[in-house]
């Protein structure tokens, strides 16, 4: 996949992130809420080839699984506890995304790895659990199914309960909706359902499987200024033409929404992020001696993954009542 020449065309190709990853997701949310989560088939209907068959239940570790699968053969694995996307695959089987060895998938855990959404609060800003409470909630399959133009999707939703209510007061609704083309594309849509406006954070706290850390770089951050949250959140300017993971790394850049370029010479891949809706961009990988310590991870797997996240902390969003609000992320590989 080449990148794009000039703007208008990157416009034009955000619009159709647009149009095909958000609009379903909203679309839905009124008819899925307060339905069953319906039947998921795991064997392709008579007659149908089984290699493209839309998807397929299963578990790992104590968790269920949705996988969707595109007719080229790309697959992607999503857990229902916390619609976590914890796997994406190519036509060729290469794994796109990291997940630690030592995540135990079981339920109320965090999965180290994959696609964590967080919701309502970014890591430790507030009061709140650590990155919020999605990411561990028990989500709803709303349908899983082709789009027009063939991709296979799978959408998820979950609202406020009386548990979350006691953390955070505000009643909400929230889908997800994860779509599989020759591309992977998280959209999370928040409608605020109650009668008072609410601020929060979100972000698709992205895993990306690398080869080699020390072989990585990043295109797009180019002058941005960030928060470096190693020191007190610090604000500083990238000066550093492209950026390379040296160390432990944990930075909030604010405000650039421009497409990124993550070069994985060791792989000999490119992997382009596109977002709408998430302006903000958090770096994170944990470095040597914190992956060690403190983070989880299995010996050595810090140099086999980098976090970039797609985020909306700085300002947080500040939703009225009866309004929603919407965040893409879409990745694809050159």
């Amino acid at each position: 996949m080449t990148d794009f020449p000039d703007h208008s065309e990157r416009r034009r190709f955000l619009k159709r992130v647009a149009s095909a990853g958000l609009a379903i997701a909203a679309s839905r949310l009124t008819a899925c809420a307060g339905t069953a989560s319906p039947p998921v088939s795991s064997s392709p209907s008579p007659g149908n080839d089984p290699a493209r068959s839309t998807s397929a239940t299963g578990t790992r570790g104590e968790l269920d699984t949705v996988t969707i699968r595109h007719a080229s053969g790309s697959s992607a694995e999503i857990a229902i506890q916390g619609a976590h996307v914890t796997s994406w695959k190519r036509t060729n089987g290469e794994e796109m995304l990291f997940v630690s060895a030592n995540s135990r998938f079981a339920p109320g855990q965090p999965i180290r790895g994959g696609i964590p959404v967080v919701f309502p609060q970014f890591a430790a800003l507030g009061p709140l659990p650590g990155h919020g409470f999605l990411r561990t909630a028990t989500w709803e399959v709303a349908d899983v199914s082709r789009d027009p133009n063939g991709a296979a999707f799978a959408l998820f939703q979950v609202r406020d309960t009386d548990a979350m209510r006691t953390l955070w007061p505000h009643p909400f609704r929230a889908t997800l909706r994860v779509t599989l083309d020759d591309a992977l594309a998280t959209a999370i849509t928040i409608e605020n359902v109650g009668d008072d406006a609410f601020p929060f954070h979100c972000a698709l706290h992205t895993y990306l499987r690398v080869g080699d850390l020390t072989k990585v770089s990043i295109r797009g951050l180019e002058g941005a200024t960030y928060q470096d949250r190693r020191a007190k959140n610090a604000q500083r300017r990238e000066s550093r033409r492209p950026l390379r993971i040296e160390g432990e790394t944990d930075r909030l850049y604010v405000g650039r929404p421009e497409r990124l370029r993550i070069r994985d010479e060791s792989l000999g891949r490119t992997v382009f992020v596109d977002r709408i809706g998430f302006n903000d961009v958090v770096i994170w990988n944990p470095g040597e001696e914190r992956a060690r310590t403190s983070t989880g991870l299995a010996e050595g797997e810090y140099l086999t993954m980098l976090a970039v996240e797609s985020a909306q902390v700085v300002p947080p969003v500040q939703l009225a009542p009866k309004s929603r609000w919407t965040g893409v992320q879409r990745m694809l590989v050159g």
